[in-house]
């Protein structure tokens, strides 16, 4: 699992080293694309193979099912990472996002966020103003016991 926030630093080149409890876990490594909000997404190999799956079998007669596609795929970029635990982001990528020197790494399960200080910060005050408006749904939670166990 891809837990936890990490602040991280990019060099002027866009090398970001990966946080030593992440790497094992996104060895050999990462697509990193555009994600919403103006982040990065950061996907180990497999989640990325279900997710482009997915997409892909989207119908290509719907507009957002298109926009989603060029979202995803337009400006994704399969890199390894190296000896050092780096992996380097394109300008592009890093444009989008708005990314300079310093950068918050946010564990999301199955793959990672990248988001720049002042976005992630709006973010989590759009979480904290917003938190108790999710306490009121029904988040069944289906195979962590007999019949899911709801949270």
């Amino acid at each position: 699992m891809l837990l936890g926030t990490w602040d991280v630093t990019l060099d002027e080149a866009g090398n970001l080293t990966l946080p030593i409890p992440l790497r094992p876990l996104l060895f050999p490594g990462v697509v990193v694309t555009r994600g919403f909000e103006r982040c990065l997404h950061l996907c180990p190999e497999p989640f990325w193979r279900g997710l482009a799956r997915r997409v892909s079998s989207l119908s290509l007669s719907g507009a957002d099912e298109r926009w989603l596609r060029r979202l995803l795929f337009a400006d994704a970029h399969v890199l390894a990472i190296d000896e050092q635990a780096t992996i380097t982001l394109s300008e592009s990528l890093r444009r989008y996002a708005t990314l300079e020197r310093h950068a918050v790494l946010v564990g999301m399960d199955q793959y990672l966020e990248l988001w720049s200080p002042e976005r992630w910060q709006e973010c989590q005050a759009t979480l904290l103003a917003n938190a108790g408006r999710w306490s009121r749904r029904d988040w069944t939670v289906v195979g962590l016991a007999e019949g899911g166990i709801s949270l």
